[in-house]
């Protein structure tokens, strides 16, 4: 059952059909916030804001044609009201706790990977709002470009060019922050035979 036909049931009274849903974005609606705020518990209420809104939409008999793209919408509105009530851009380094790689990877290499991840969050940090929003909804949440439209409210052609844009900055930000350059170093050392 699409989305679309989900809002349209728990409009009409099938709460388990808004269960659904939630369930089908929940996690992915959490990481965006989380990347997006850089905060856990922050993106834990967000979150749930986002699904009290998608739930009082519906009983309003008010919902999308397009559903995912107007829940990462809503999702992105929340992060934007947080950020003007707070007046503070959130740019704690995150935790990185991650299932870090396979049983087969060895320690400098799990290592390498968080360094790597830490230093493209903080890149990521370092790029204006719409710069981030963008490359978050394109990257980490892979939406289309015509679902970032859709999310931003900005024509297609807005959003390839301000995808462009950040991904220029970002890379400048990345090779100024040694990323490629010490990765490379590190595989080149590997190959001949030295461990640094």
């Amino acid at each position: 059952m699409t989305d679309e036909q989900l809002m349209r049931q728990f409009a009409d009274g099938n709460a388990s059909a808004l269960e659904t849903l939630t369930y089908r974005y929940h996690a992915a609606i959490h990481k965006y916030i989380h990347r997006m705020m850089q905060s856990r518990v922050l993106a834990e209420d967000l979150t749930q804001e986002c699904f009290v809104r998608v739930m009082l939409s519906a009983r309003e008999g008010r919902y999308p044609q397009s559903f995912r793209p107007w829940l990462y919408k809503i999702a992105t509105n929340l992060c934007r009201d947080h950020w003007r009530r707070s007046h503070v851009w959130a740019k704690a380094v995150p935790d990185l706790e991650r299932n870090a790689a396979a049983a087969s990877d060895n320690v400098s290499q799990i290592y390498e990977k968080q360094e790597e991840r830490a230093l493209v969050v903080q890149a990521l940090n370092q790029l204006s709002a719409i710069r981030k929003e963008v490359i978050i909804l394109r990257f980490y949440q892979e939406l289309r470009l015509d679902e970032i439209s859709d999310v931003l409210d900005i024509p297609l052609s807005t959003v390839k060019s301000r995808l462009y844009e950040a991904i220029r900055v970002l890379n400048g930000l990345l090779s100024a922050g040694g990323i490629k350059g010490e990765t490379e170093r590190r595989a080149a050392a590997r190959k001949g035979g030295r461990e640094i």
